[in-house]
């Protein structure tokens, strides 16, 4: 699997209770960054690792960028950077550089006194500088993107036009990868000061598609991608899991930024466990309150506080709990939260 992380900040948000404030950009915001997109996003959504993958696989491996280094390819490798190098080389009746006489006297003596063999200092263009770095990871994030997307789907998933592209894409940076000239250059990530030198070299421009694809590696997904991942009862979690937040800084306390660990989101006291299976009494869903488990009804729509509470408390697994079912709710609840630490 491809470990993706997102290390780009993200906009302004609106601050809570203002026109316009939406509670996940507040949320994504709050998210401490670098930070491991699949399995954050796993945590947010409820989706599974494996298919939080396949999606960020697709959402890079089928990006224009990545298209645009492909594309781009035949004539990059025209133009690959290179830096001169010499190197030892035993010639034969011929010369192809400044003599080494005591290693050719060497050579002569292990090779019967062959007064034809001469070792040479010969030079050579050496491919392994950080521009052709550059160059290759972003080949390789689209191989290994494409490869998330697309290695456990069957035939009949992988006809989806989008996906056959993403596969075809895959192949080709992995093909272009193996070019001779590539081959020995080193598959180790470029470090950010190697970026630097390739964004300001002489040749930036014929690099320029690596870099924007290497940035998109580092953040495939927006706000509005992952939102559009969460289903309606999801939204309404988060929606009081950033009202319990608020409500707790009010009391002069800031929290730190939410962590993703062991599936769940983290930020000082409160604790966020997406519930994957309603109904599912064994594992632990909801947003935790210091001592207090809190959520919305199974069914957002079902009017019933008696019902709603009781299947809470069923899953509560021997903690105090409360239902959420509007923003008085939510006060009510944080306050509760603080008396029983209190107590």
């Amino acid at each position: 699997m491809t470990i993706t992380r997102l290390v780009e900040e993200p906009p302004p948000s609106v601050a809570y209770g203002e026109p316009g404030y939406d509670s996940f950009d507040d949320l994504w915001a709050r998210l401490i960054r670098p930070f491991d997109v699949i399995r954050t996003v796993s945590a947010v959504t409820g989706l599974s690792n494996h298919v939080v993958a396949q999606l960020v696989g697709i959402a890079i491996a089928g990006s224009e960028e990545a298209a645009r280094v492909l594309d781009s390819f035949p004539h990059t490798v025209r133009s690959l950077a290179a830096s001169m190098t010499t190197q030892n080389e035993r010639c034969k009746g011929e010369l192809r550089g400044p003599v080494l006489w005591s290693e050719t006297m060497s050579a002569r003596a292990s090779s019967f006194g062959d007064e034809d063999l001469y070792v040479c200092v010969t030079p050579s263009r050496a491919y392994d500088v950080d521009e052709n770095k550059v160059l290759v990871q972003a080949l390789l994030a689209i191989r290994n993107s494409a490869k998330d997307a697309t290695e456990k789907l069957s035939a009949r998933q992988l006809d989806d036009p989008l996906l056959r592209t993403v596969k075809r894409n895959g192949h080709d940076a992995g093909r272009f990868s193996e070019h001779p000239s590539l081959q020995k250059v080193s598959r180790d990530r470029p470090s950010a000061r190697a970026i630097k030198r390739t964004r300001a070299g002489k040749k930036s421009k014929i690099y320029e598609p690596s870099i924007a694809m290497l940035a998109r590696a580092a953040n495939p997904l927006t706000a509005l991608d992952v939102k559009a991942w969460c289903d309606r009862r999801t939204l309404a979690q988060i929606h009081v899991l950033m009202g319990v937040t608020e409500r707790l800084e009010r009391t002069g306390n800031t929290l730190p930024a939410f962590r993703s660990e062991r599936g769940a989101l983290y930020s000082g006291p409160v604790q966020y466990y997406h519930g994957r299976m309603l109904g599912d009494r064994q594992s632990l869903s909801g947003i935790i309150v210091g001592s207090l488990l809190v959520d919305v009804p199974d069914r957002i729509s079902d009017p019933n506080r008696a019902r709603a509470e009781a299947a809470l408390k069923a899953r509560a697994g021997g903690r105090k709990s409360m239902i959420v079912m509007d923003e008085q709710d939510i006060d009510k609840a944080v306050s509760y939260a603080i008396d029983l630490v209190r107590s």
